[in-house]
């Protein structure tokens, strides 16, 4: 990211999303290597407490629950809802068959209706760039083999592309099973309804209340770029969220979009980050307050910064370990055992957490 040409085209003092948020992940069935769910360590009363961090300290009015444990999307959301945030609930569920994850996602929309009619602000995202998380729908037998082939020309270490993703008759696919992710959840949901889409995934977005985004699949130089995407969007004539948008946490990793998370030897036995990545929290930070600038004034209905916490990316003082570097989570986790993936933890905030906090507060005030 160009610091100067967004910092030149954006106008400070602009606060007008309505929603302010971040996403938080309570485990999610992703390959880390890490255990079967991506929160390892979990309690009900560790997730209050960053819960009550997401309120109190980070000053959201939003909150994107996420994850694949029913149980923990339940305790979660409730634990939002009695704070008074708006919860956008969000199942996920990756490389399981078509029919599971609407299985899933019809009993995740029963827990939003049980907690809409109790009064809580709930928003329900049917899934999160499913030609990617949803076998069938492009070839490749992997979430990371469908990724990997959608960026096929790219440079990349981790990823190992087996074809180019045809993406047309993905989005025949893709539509067809929108299409019955919709019905399943207003069969059960009396709500609003979104999807948080990649700028790949071309979406028909009729059946759906809210224009959804997950945008960090996008790189753009200057703030035109962005503008451009993003007003297509608005053609639908429906509110345009950002459903999840982020950056690494070193030197240059803007540029890079999603695949700034490729610095890290993973064939070794204790993954290594490559040399020459430097650590950059400020850089973070910057674009943080940038983005969210820029998405008040394009005139998004709000945004959600991608992401609370990543256990699975803890954090280390040296360079070469320090996988914290390669995640877009606005804290740093700090394990008791840096090689334990079940060491109890704590996290500490980075620079982005309090400029974030920050440009949030100030929205609050300015309401």
């Amino acid at each position: 990211m160009h610091d100067q040409d967004l910092a030149d085209e954006s106008h400070r003092g602009v606060h007008d999303l309505t929603l302010r948020g971040v996403s938080y992940d309570t485990g999610s069935n992703f390959n880390t290597g890490q255990g079967e769910l991506s929160r390892v360590v979990w309690s009900n009363a560790r997730m209050r407490e960053e819960i009550a961090a997401i309120d109190r300290q980070l000053h959201c009015n939003s909150v994107t629950v996420y994850g694949s444990e029913i149980d923990r999307l339940t305790e979660t959301a409730e634990a939002a809802a009695e704070r008074g945030l708006h919860i956008w609930l969000q199942p996920r569920l990756m490389d399981v068959g078509q029919d599971e994850v609407l299985d899933h996602l019809a009993e995740a929309a029963e827990l939003a209706e049980r907690l809409r009619t109790d009064g809580a602000a709930v928003t329900f995202s049917v899934g999160c760039v499913h030609l990617v998380s949803t076998p069938g729908l492009l070839d490749g037998d992997t979430y990371h083999e469908r990724m990997a082939n959608i960026h096929a020309g790219a440079d990349h270490n981790f990823l190992r592309p087996t074809a180019t993703a045809d993406l047309a008759r993905g989005a025949e696919r893709l539509n067809e099973f929108l299409g019955r992710a919709v019905e399943v959840t207003r069969g059960r949901f009396g709500g609003p309804v979104s999807y948080a889409a990649a700028p790949f995934e071309d979406v028909d977005w009729r059946p759906f209340d809210l224009v959804g985004l997950t945008y960090y699949f996008s790189y753009h130089p200057t703030r035109a770029g962005y503008a451009a995407e993003l007003g297509k969007y608005r053609e639908w004539g429906k509110p345009v969220v950002i459903s999840e948008y982020g950056t690494t946490t070193y030197r240059g990793a803007a540029e890079r979009a999603l695949l700034a998370f490729d610095i890290v030897d993973r064939t070794q036995e204790v993954p290594t980050v490559y040399d020459g990545v430097v650590r950059n929290e400020q850089a973070q930070a910057n674009f943080h307050v940038r983005m969210l600038t820029m998405f008040a004034e394009l005139g998004m209905h709000g945004a959600t910064v991608c992401e609370f916490i990543h256990p699975t990316h803890p954090h280390s003082t040296d360079p070469r370990y320090d996988l914290d570097a390669a995640s877009m989570a606005i804290t740093k986790t700090i394990r008791d055992d840096y090689g334990d993936h079940g060491s109890p933890y704590r996290w500490e905030p980075k620079k982005s957490f309090q400029a974030i906090a920050e440009h949030f507060a100030t929205a609050a005030k300015e309401e």
